[in-house]
């Protein structure tokens, strides 16, 4: 989980760059450039990173279903059951993911900018960065709920300023 947020925000940070330099250019992708962004994939250990998504899917599926009569014993065995079924869910769905994103980045990306990405992962910074963006992780994940907090509380005052009315109904800010 600490790598995906790692991953996104890296992601969101790059996406952001981009947008503010001008919209990107969406093209036909080349089986080159799939070929690249795969490769690109790979190196950044995505598989991995979503594979690790099977306790989060877990989690929130539990928070959806009633707690089942039994006690302890059997709250306990339906979790179990319910991080089995999520994680082999998202790992079946790996491979399917893997190959539509590449093909997202195989139209955003040129091949140039593929082959340089590419280059930089298969470098030793660029391992590095794979190899070390997990110690990042926790404090990120810090940092984006303690924003996400913070934007949460000035969104519900910014929206209750203009919709005193609506905001009432509106639910508060917990944390």
């Amino acid at each position: 989980m600490k790598r995906l947020i790692a991953l996104a925000a890296l992601g969101a940070a790059l996406t952001a760059t981009a947008a503010q330099a001008q919209a990107p250019a969406v093209h036909e992708p080349t089986p080159r450039a799939v070929a690249l962004a795969k490769r690109y994939l790979a190196d950044a250990e995505a598989s991995k990173i979503l594979e690790n998504e099977g306790p989060v899917v877990a989690q929130y599926m539990i928070s959806k279903v009633p707690a089942p009569a039994g006690g302890e014993a059997k709250a306990t065995e339906v979790k179990h059951a319910m991080l089995d079924a999520a994680t082999a869910a998202v790992q079946a769905k790996v491979p399917e993911f893997l190959d539509k994103t590449a093909v997202i980045y195989a139209r955003v990306f040129t091949e140039k900018q593929l082959a340089d990405i590419v280059a930089f992962y298969d470098s030793a910074s660029g391992k590095a960065f794979v190899a070390k963006t997990g110690d990042a992780a926790g404090p990120m994940a810090d940092l984006i709920h303690a924003l996400g907090d913070d934007i949460q509380r000035d969104t519900r005052q910014r929206f209750c300023a203009k919709e005193p009315d609506s905001c009432k109904a509106a639910a508060p800010v917990t944390q």
